[in-house]
């Protein structure tokens, strides 16, 4: 079965001149580095792409999908799309080679699939491509998994993001970062009427107490790419971001 194109363009993006300047510098400071998505249709992972392509602080953006891509917006030329097993670890390794930076976006909506369906997407898949990312010399690991997400979890769904955490953190990467959203926030077509409807009285106490209950997308995906620009830490270094922590260092950025 042909699966359908993903349209993406830079359109209503706000990335404000804190972002752009970080951006410039780790260009500079760090020139001819690339990034390479994984989850780049999903809700956070387009939104990813978006900030990475407008930032242009990287040499080549590579979206590993199976899910074909229409991207429209600024340095087209520098985005590569190459489809993607995640069950085949060396053919990973061999094609993750040569990137300085990953972004890992992978996950299944909770409700949609069973309890094995999503375990192999947000856990073996997961660790699956950050072995690889390892073994092929990347620098930066940036992963967007859930809050709560916890090894220890009665519940399945953040124990198998909590699970996946602790494996990376254990792999040895010269930086990992760890972003954990709660409730996101997007205007998704793939939506059903149920989710929907629930997203009208979360926006609402959303602009009550912002960054507490939910979080945009394209915050989630600011967030991500923006840390990437900072300077590498001298020794290995874990972070990880909560849903405040990412609200705040976004409308931080744009006072001036």
């Amino acid at each position: 079965m042909e699966r359908s194109v993903l349209k993406i363009a830079l359109d209503n993006i706000v990335l404000g001149s804190r972002f752009t300047k970080a951006a410039n510098e780790f260009k500079e400071r760090a020139p001819g580095k690339s990034a390479l998505v994984l989850g780049g249709t999903g809700e956070v992972g387009r939104e990813v792409i978006k900030h990475l392509m407008a930032s242009d602080a990287f040499d080549k953006v590579t979206v590993f999908t199976r899910r074909p891509i229409e991207y429209t917006g600024a340095h087209a030329e520098k985005l590569v799309q190459k489809s993607v097993e995640f069950e085949n670890t060396e053919q990973l390794e061999r094609d993750f080679a040569g990137h300085s930076h990953a972004f890992c976006c992978l996950g299944t909506p909770r409700g949609r699939s069973g309890i094995d369906t999503y375990y192999k997407v947000d856990h073996d898949y997961v660790v699956n491509s950050a072995r690889a990312c390892k073994a092929a010399d990347v620098e930066h690991y940036s992963i967007c998994t859930t809050s709560g997400a916890d090894k220890n979890s009665m519940f399945s769904y953040m124990k198998a993001k909590g699970q996946a955490e602790d494996e990376i953190q254990a792999m040895g990467f010269p930086r990992v970062s760890i972003f954990r959203p709660a409730m996101l926030l997007c205007d998704s077509d793939d939506a059903r009427l149920l989710e929907k409807t629930v997203m009208y009285p979360v926006r609402f106490l959303n602009k009550l107490i912002p960054g507490v209950l939910a979080i945009p997308t394209s915050t989630v995906a600011w967030a991500m790419v923006s840390n990437a620009f900072a300077a590498p830490a001298k020794t290995p270094l874990t972070e990880a971001f909560g849903n405040t922590d990412m609200h705040k260092s976004f409308v931080e950025a744009q006072k001036k």
